[in-house]
């Protein structure tokens, strides 16, 4: 199995990317529980993806940054839709003010690069004080048991680099940021992904990962700017 980059990674895994997996559906379930009603509020997604989340999110504005351009044209385009606007971007450097979302997005992204804290503080600085941060990764359980971050076209299988950060890590970086802590959760395989499994027709897999988390979700409350007296 080769391991690309995530620029090539995404690449070539964009014109299949909307294809729904196990982990996608558990991470998708655990930001639903994380995330508040968004009627009203400004939605930053970074590291959107095709920007199919940002489609109705039901947020007043909407935003989706993402380092792929293949991934954002794949999805609903650069010109946006439905109320969406999504722009190529690094989550280390986001091209956007300060303070101008009341919910950002970090779905799946932090675990591509070397180092958490630059996208910590990114996030931090364009979420308004009392912001929701939700930042969710491939858990470190599933990558120590031997599960990569790994899509497939045709017959061949693509790893993407994965950097693992364990929660405390993420929690010291998030903290140095200004980000405050709300909840910590994970999502185990189970039987709500066996389907996925049967598909796939690997069944036996589905009885050996069992039990296993694979999704890590941290979510924060962007705390107030501190005092430079």
């Amino acid at each position: 199995m080769s391991v690309l980059s995530v620029r090539e990674g995404y690449r070539l895994w964009a014109p299949t990317y909307s294809n729904e997996t196990a982990i996608s559906h558990l991470e998708a379930q655990l930001a639903a529980a994380l995330t508040p009603p968004l009627q009203g509020l400004r939605l930053l997604d970074a590291g959107c993806g095709t920007g199919r989340r940002l489609l109705g999110a039901g947020a007043a504005s909407a935003v989706g940054i993402d380092l792929s351009p293949e991934m954002l044209d794949a999805g609903i385009g650069r010109n946006g839709e439905a109320g969406a606007r999504v722009m190529v971007g690094d989550v280390r450097d986001l091209p956007l003010p300060d303070r101008a979302f009341d919910v950002v997005w970090c779905r799946l992204v932090i675990g591509h690069l070397p180092d958490c804290a630059p996208v910590y503080a990114e996030l931090a600085r364009v979420a308004d004080v009392g912001a929701r941060v939700l930042v969710t990764d491939f858990h470190p359980t599933a990558h120590a048991a031997g599960h990569r971050r790994s899509f497939r076209t045709g017959e061949a299988v693509h790893e993407i680099e994965h950097y693992v950060h364990d929660i405390d890590r993420q929690l010291s970086a998030a903290r140095a940021a200004g980000l405050e802590l709300i909840e910590v959760r994970e999502a185990e395989i189970g039987p709500e992904v066996r389907d996925f499994y049967r598909q796939a027709g690997r069944l036996s897999l589905y009885e050996e990962h069992v039990g296993l988390p694979v999704v890590l979700a941290l979510a924060f409350r962007r705390g107030p700017d501190r005092c430079a007296c």
